[in-house]
């Protein structure tokens, strides 16, 4: 693939012309004289076309300067056509006032002489000629306006406060990291700072960029191989030491660490941890893990025992899906007791909207299937007993209730018997 590249013609040896980078040593190389342009000279800078092969950069195209000695474009001159009078004419309307200052059109102004002595109005007898105007009334003293009734005071906003239920976000120091780039050299410096960053793929890209930069210049391409070698061996001590960091920062901060970053360092540590100090701190971190399993295991039986202790079923039956961890299991003697107390409560005494708001609650909990109803209620709705056949899917005793049948599973359809080969004459 080519590119462009500006060269500098250095000396004529008669059909070939040698050249180097403009401003650089490097690259050079020579060029036909068919490639160039009439009058080319020694020190021209040109715009060249180049393709790379294995022996250096060949030149393909070049695009001459501009320059005193090289012929003019062909043009066509345009030129405007000389005005041969005013561009706008204006012309007043007869009879029309015309402008104040046409006074050669319009003429002197005649004189129009002294004024005439205007006669004198008709006006009542009364001082000074006016007619009297009526008497204003006394003023009278103005009342006091009586007094507003004072504004209630606006209900002082509370002051808003952060949530405390909330995980803070895990802040990890750079102990391990700032000791890891001690040891190394000054080229792994460089190579770790990019793994710390992104891994691989930044390695990669940092190389990308610098090569493109380097091309721009004229300057030699880096060793992308060699590079990537270094930091496939540099790799693995940069992540135990940012593990490290991560794993000192979680224990410090003991509970108010956020489950999943403990999950997740737990999970890196069976490839990360290789020394003693790494994986007593492994251990640690497992420990405070499973504590916080178990104890938020029960605190959640211990709520869902004191919903249904206190008559809250539908509370109890939403809680039963929202297990602090998947693999958390209610004992098989409170769900036992959940469900006799969920089957008692779905009875034809039930009112309607308690019934539904159960039902709902009941096709949600994971062990919807083993749920048996006593009955509808006595007046129940026509939406009542839609919701009640939309959940039926999910709780199948309640079929039983509105009297009807599960259909039969499908059958099974057999495969196709295999083609039969073909007869022989």
């Amino acid at each position: 693939m080519s590119h462009r590249i500006d060269i500098e013609l250095t000396s004529q040896n008669g059909e070939v012309w040698t050249w180097r980078a403009a401003g650089a040593k490097q690259p050079k190389g020579s060029v036909e004289s068919s490639v160039l342009y009439p009058g080319a000279g020694v020190g021209d800078v040109i715009r060249a076309e180049a393709e790379r092969f294995l022996d250096g950069l060949k030149i393909v195209s070049v695009i001459p300067p501009r320059h005193a000695g090289m012929a003019k474009a062909e043009t066509i001159e345009i030129r405007a056509k000389e005005a041969d009078g005013p561009q706008v004419r204006v012309q007043y309307a007869e009879g029309g006032r015309g402008r104040r200052d046409d006074s050669e059109r319009r003429g002197p102004r005649p004189d129009r002489g002294p004024r005439p002595d205007r006669p004198a109005r008709d006006r009542p007898a009364g001082d000074g000629g006016r007619p009297e105007r009526p008497a204003r009334p006394p003023r009278t003293e103005r009342t006091e306006r009586p007094d507003r009734p004072e504004r209630a005071d606006r209900p002082v906003r509370p002051a808003r406060t952060e949530r405390t239920d909330r995980p803070k976000r895990l802040s990890a120091g750079r102990a391990h990291r700032d000791a890891l780039i001690d040891s190394l050299t000054p080229e792994q410096r460089v190579i770790a700072d990019q793994l710390f960053r992104g891994g691989i793929p930044a390695v990669r890209q940092a190389i990308i960029d610098q090569n493109a930069a380097r091309r721009a210049s004229g300057e030699p391409e880096v060793p992308g191989a060699a590079l990537l070698a270094l930091a496939e061996d540099l790799l693995p001590k940069t992540r135990s030491a940012d593990w490290c960091d991560r794993a000192e920062a979680a224990l410090t901060a003991g509970s108010a660490t956020a489950m999943r970053d403990l999950r997740a360092l737990v999970t890196q540590a069976d490839s990360v941890a290789k020394d003693e100090a790494s994986r007593a701190m492994s251990a640690r971190l497992r420990d405070a893990m499973n504590g916080r399993v178990e104890g938020d295991r029960t605190a959640w039986t211990a709520e869902i025992a004191d919903a249904i202790a206190t008559g809250k079923l539908v509370r109890a039956l939403r809680l039963t899906t929202k297990a602090p961890d998947p693999a958390a299991k209610l004992p098989a003697d409170l769900q036992a007791h959940l469900i006799d107390q969920t089957n008692e409560a779905l009875s034809p005494t039930a009112s309607s909207d308690v019934w539904a708001a159960l039902i709902g609650a009941a096709a949600e909990a994971p062990f919807r299937r083993d749920i048996v109803p006593v009955g509808m209620p006595a007046d129940a709705s026509e939406s009542l007993k839609e919701t009640a056949a939309q959940a039926s899917n999910r709780i199948p005793a309640l079929l039983k209730v509105l009297g009807l049948t599960m259909p039969p599973p499908p059958r099974r359809m057999s495969p196709p018997p295999p083609p039969r080969p073909p007869s022989r004459p």
